[in-house]
């Protein structure tokens, strides 16, 4: 059995969040800025089998208690948690690995042959400090999972998430933002207004975004093909 392991973080930016009518605002005046949202806000823990089963995600948000996290929108097997940082530290690690990882473990392990269901599982994890500390690979050890990491500056080769499926995640929700944002701007234009904004702030596209997320990942859980490819493309077959 074999399980993929990764890090997958995201921002959201659009190249201006002020708009003018052309016609009435000289060039000369216009303001354009790049915008970011859920930049420093947010971070996204994947996992896919060999198979090319995608588990269910971690989200982090950026929060110091799970009463700020987007309500009702998650499937209830996701592990949606928080940390001070938004970053994934030894905490959540260990959470994703009790949530996700052991109970798709067990019960692949429980659907298999008396004589293979003790068989271990390797998982190929990023070098990073969380991935590496030793409560962390004792957790792994004790499920009969054994850890394998990607040396440094080798993960565009040898990590089959960094290889493609990370990068459409990002395109995905990127483009999910762009047709939010249009949407949003094609409502405010509806007035005689010379100048247009957008709501970017966080407290407005948190819930939005995660609803992004889930169809996202649903999606990228339907290229099973692909993952697997991936999985024979960094030579791990």
């Amino acid at each position: 059995m074999f399980v993929s392991i990764t890090l997958s973080s995201h921002s959201l930016c659009i190249e201006t969040g002020r708009w003018h009518r052309p016609t009435q605002t000289p060039i000369s005046k216009r303001i354009g800025h790049v915008c970011t949202t859920l930049e420093d806000e947010y971070q996204f823990v994947i996992a896919v089998t060999k198979s090319g089963v995608l588990l269910s995600p971690q989200a982090i948000y950026a929060e110091k208690t799970d009463r700020c996290l987007p309500k009702d929108v998650f499937p209830v097997d996701w592990d949606v948690t928080c940390t001070e940082t938004h970053w994934s530290n030894e905490t959540s690690m260990l959470q994703f690995i009790d949530k996700v990882v052991v109970p798709y473990v067990n019960s692949v392990r429980g659907g298999l042959p008396l004589p293979q269901c003790d068989q271990q599982v390797v998982a190929i994890f990023d070098v990073y400090k969380s991935h590496s500390s030793p409560s962390v690979i004792s957790k792994l050890k004790e499920n009969g999972i054994t850890p394998l990491f990607v040396p440094a500056c080798c993960t565009d080769r040898l990590q089959p998430l960094d290889l493609t499926v990370n990068r459409s995640y990002i395109e995905l929700l990127k483009q999910r933002f762009h047709d939010w944002y249009t949407a949003r701007l094609l409502e405010t234009m509806d007035g005689d207004a010379d100048m247009f904004t957008v709501d970017l702030k966080t407290s407005t596209i948190k819930p939005v975004h995660a609803q992004w997320l889930v169809s996202t990942n649903q999606l990228i859980g339907t290229r099973r093909d692909v993952i697997r490819r991936l999985v024979e493309k960094a030579g791990l077959l």
